[in-house]
C-alpha cells in the first residue's frame, strides 16, 4: 500500500469516527442524558447516610491523626 491510499483510508476512518461520535452526543443531548438532575444526582450518589456530602471522611490523602495515647501534650 502506497502513501497516498493509506492515507486516504486514515482519513475516511477519522471522518466516519468523528460522524459517530457528533451522532452519538446528538443523541445524549435529545434524549436528555445531560439534563441538571440527572448529572446533580450522579455527583452525590457515592454518599451514604452516614457521610456529609462535601465532607472529607476519609484519611486518603491526608495524614492520619494519632491515636489519643499516641499525642504527647506538654
Amino acid at each position: 500500500m502506497t502513501l497516498v491510499p493509506a492515507a486516504v483510508v486514515i482519513v475516511v476512518v477519522a471522518i466516519a469516527g468523528a460522524s459517530a461520535a457528533l451522532a452519538a452526543f446528538f443523541w445524549a443531548l435529545r434524549t436528555r442524558q445531560f439534563s441538571v438532575r440527572q448529572l446533580n444526582e450522579g455527583a452525590t450518589v457515592i454518599f451514604d447516610s452516614a457521610e456529609d456530602i462535601g465532607k472529607p471522611t476519609d484519611q486518603l490523602f491526608r495524614k492520619p491523626l494519632p491515636d489519643k495515647d499516641e499525642r504527647t501534650d506538654h
